[in-house]
């Protein structure tokens, strides 16, 4: 469906918004949620057995190379999780806010959620997390899996130990990524929520805000935004863009600010990103 069009016949409306929304999607069909449930139930139990393979491995590597620094390497190895975790819901988001348009079939509901985000940003409280849970099982299934498969042919490997603990950790934060996303919308969170925001574990409102000012084209990441504050910083994102522009022609942003038009709002020019100008 293009920015222009109308909803097409047969789809039905989520929760909380009218008939005539043009970001109303289609239901998923019985072997879209198979498929999700699948993926859902495969990652689960693959992440469980990562837990079971560390905890039966740990007094090995503990009495080859004491203790400490196996506790060392494990903080090293988790907060490595974490910021893995945070660059990788970045690039996610950065992927599906710059490039895709809903006219592509596989990746249409995506991209309707992410545009209406932008235009309706409290919306986001409308979408469950089991919506989008199948879906981002696969992705970290398909990332963490190879660690997985590391760990089990490197056993007597601190390094495998250390990557199949940090995968351990990025795993189920890549799972959960959209509800820390909703966490950088919710300025009443309880006060648990508020303290890990003060502490830069969960997504602070006030940086999120960021990325909903202008075009939308900063702090990308939504776990906790530790790798907007580096590498983003640094200009992963626009660097990408350069590359992606140069290699294909595509604009940058191009679908979303069609978007931004049809509801009136404003798009900024930006010298040398290949961004059309309102």
């Amino acid at each position: 469906m293009s920015p222009g069009g109308a909803p097409g016949a047969g789809r039905v409306v989520r929760r909380g918004r009218p008939p005539d929304d043009p970001f109303v999607v289609e239901p998923y069909s019985p072997k879209e949620v198979r498929f999700h449930v699948l993926g859902a139930t495969i990652n689960a139990l693959g992440w469980l057995a990562a837990l079971a393979w560390l905890a039966t491995r740990w007094g090995g590597h503990a009495a080859a190379a004491g203790p400490a620094a196996v506790g060392l390497g494990v903080a090293a190895a988790v907060l490595a999780g974490i910021y893995l975790a945070d660059l990788a819901s970045g690039l996610l988001h950065w992927a599906f806010d710059t490039w895709f348009d809903p006219d592509i079939p596989f990746v249409r509901r995506m991209v309707l959620q992410v545009r209406e985000h932008h235009i309706h940003p409290s919306r986001i409280f409308l979408i469950s997390f089991t919506q989008d849970a199948g879906t981002l099982s696969w992705i970290a299934l398909l990332v963490t899996a190879p660690l997985l498969a590391w760990g089990l042919l490197a056993q007597a490997s601190l390094a495998a130990y250390l990557a199949v603990c940090a995968g351990a950790v990025f795993n189920p934060l890549l799972v959960f990524m959209l509800e820390f996303h909703k966490c950088g919308h919710r300025p009443c969170s309880p006060v648990w929520v508020r303290l890990l925001q003060r502490a830069r574990l969960v997504l602070p409102v006030r940086h999120h805000l960021r990325h909903h000012s202008g075009n939308h084209d900063v702090n990308y990441c939504i776990i906790n935004g530790w790798a907007d504050l580096t590498l983003g910083r640094l200009g992963l994102f626009r660097g990408l863009e350069w590359i992606i522009h140069r290699l294909t022609g595509e604009v940058p942003q191009r679908d979303d600010h069609e978007w931004f038009r049809r509801f009136g709002r404003r798009v900024a020019a930006r010298a040398g990103r290949g961004r059309s100008r309102a």
